[in-house]
């Protein structure tokens, strides 16, 4: 990653290892990677390290900085897990999806209890997502057809880092969950046994047959 902090009020950089993402930034980046999906450009397993670089150029030559195709890449791994969360936030229980106005909504009382032991998801209860649509777009649309199908909801893997190499983002609406996940635990297979009809009746005349022989004996 260039070690160059880009600032976007004057142009100029410093050496300092840290990338500064302003709101609009962030806008034109998602903007254009959503362009991408929409054309079909994206392969099954995410963005070509072209695209990256493409995307930088755009951002390079509208506010005249230096960011890189690898910054891109690290800041669209930042987008990925709002997304995630996100997704997991619309389904909790309890919550309501307001289309119109892009937001997930809760019961104050539910709200409350609930950023109170995850402040991190209080960005996004009760107030509109920021770029939900375009993430959204990059994120959450079918990735292929048949048994590799991806629903709306699946995360779809954009190939980087697991750090974020020093990177800071300015936008409101960026929290991280700080909960990390574990393995997924197995679950026990659970195998229907269906029986032939014709065993059955089988059965049940073999017991009626048994029963008479025990009472004839008797």
């Amino acid at each position: 990653m260039d070690n160059t902090e880009v600032t976007a009020a004057s142009g100029n950089s410093a050496k300092s290892g840290v990338i500064v993402w302003t709101p609009a930034m962030t806008n034109m980046m998602l903007g254009f990677l959503a362009d991408l999906v929409a054309k079909g450009k994206r392969t099954s397993s995410g963005f070509r390290e072209a695209h990256h670089r493409q995307c930088a150029a755009v951002l390079n030559e509208q506010f005249k900085l230096a960011v890189t195709g690898e910054q891109v890449r690290n800041h669209l791994k930042k987008w990925r897990k709002i997304w995630g969360r996100v997704v997991i936030l619309k389904n909790l229980s309890g919550a309501l999806w307001d289309e119109n106005t892009c937001t997930i909504r809760l019961a104050e009382e539910h709200c409350a209890g609930h950023c109170m032991a995850r402040k991190a998801d209080a960005p996004f209860l009760n107030t509109p997502i920021e770029h939900y649509h375009a993430m959204a777009t990059i994120f959450g649309t079918t990735a292929a057809s048949g048994m590799n199908a991806r629903s709306g909801n699946d995360l779809l893997s954009i190939d980087v880092e697991d750090e974020e190499n020093g990177e800071v983002n300015t936008s409101p609406n960026v929290a991280e969950s700080s909960h990390p996940k574990g393995p997924p635990k197995k679950k026990a297979k659970v195998v229907k046994v269906l029986q032939d009809p014709l065993v059955t009746t089988l059965n049940y005349g073999f017991k009626l047959v048994a029963d008479a022989l025990v009472n004839y004996g008797d």
